[in-house]
């Protein structure tokens, strides 16, 4: 057993476990991390069809199949490597499989209109990141959109996650990552900051300081370099690719 195997074995009452006791349950649905989500990506689920067959990619315990479903999609597919995980998820969901994405991916080729991936991509080295999106393409029809969430190493700050998690074997930023879409065959590719949402009064608070906070960021980058830099200083960022027509 590789140290991949055992450490998703007990992803749950291991990694999870211990985020739960710092913050709250990490696999019970969290409404407020859906609304903010909602504002954040609705330009992006506009231009999608709610009719099609959506798949999440490492679905976890279910979370963003709650958005997706509150979005109004409603043929929803998930796939999550960790058994513990799966069957919090089938409590809600039964039609999530334990499976290992990548498989799951080119058993299913032109059949999902969305694929989502949520703290993924960062779990494979190099190799298996390009294996893994020629996958997700391969699975999407023609026209088909891909949203990715993933750590951000372009932020000051991202050392929490990207270190947090002893299965992440690689760090993007949003040009390495567009880079590996582009050469992935996506194009439209999008990027926005998992940041504060106005959607709240103390999310209102939190939206306004992170603007002073990112333009302080923006300027020692300046100051630094010179030129302009990514834009996106998060520690958690998303991306948004299509497919070819």
């Amino acid at each position: 057993m590789n140290y991949r195997q055992r450490l998703y074995d007990n992803y749950v009452s291991g990694n999870k476990k211990f985020q739960r006791d710092l913050n709250a349950n990490p696999y019970k649905q969290d409404n407020r991390n859906i609304i903010n989500l909602q504002y954040a990506m609705s330009n992006w689920f506009k231009g999608i069809a709610q009719n099609g067959k959506v798949l999440d990619i490492a679905c976890g315990s279910g979370n963003i199949m709650n958005l997706l479903q509150a979005e109004g999609f409603t043929d929803l597919y998930g796939v999550d490597i960790s058994q513990e995980q799966v069957n919090i998820a089938r409590q809600q969901f039964p039609q999530v499989i334990c499976a290992d994405a990548i498989e799951y991916l080119l058993q299913n080729p032109n059949k999902f209109s969305l694929i989502t991936g949520f703290d993924i991509l960062e779990h494979f080295n190099k190799d298996e990141a390009v294996k893994f999106l020629d996958a997700i393409y391969s699975a999407l029809v023609p026209g088909g959109h891909l949203i990715l969430q993933l750590p951000n190493g372009d932020s000051p700050l991202s050392g929490g996650v990207v270190y947090g998690d002893l299965t992440h074997e690689v760090t993007y930023t949003a040009i390495s990552l567009k880079h590996i879409l582009l050469a992935c065959g996506f194009g439209n590719v999008q990027f926005q900051e998992h940041g504060p949402q106005p959607t709240s009064l103390k999310g209102v608070a939190r939206f306004g300081i992170w603007g002073v906070i990112r333009q302080i960021i923006k300027l020692i980058h300046f100051v630094e370099t010179g030129g302009p830099s990514t834009g996106i200083y998060t520690r958690v960022m998303r991306a948004y690719a299509v497919k070819a027509s």
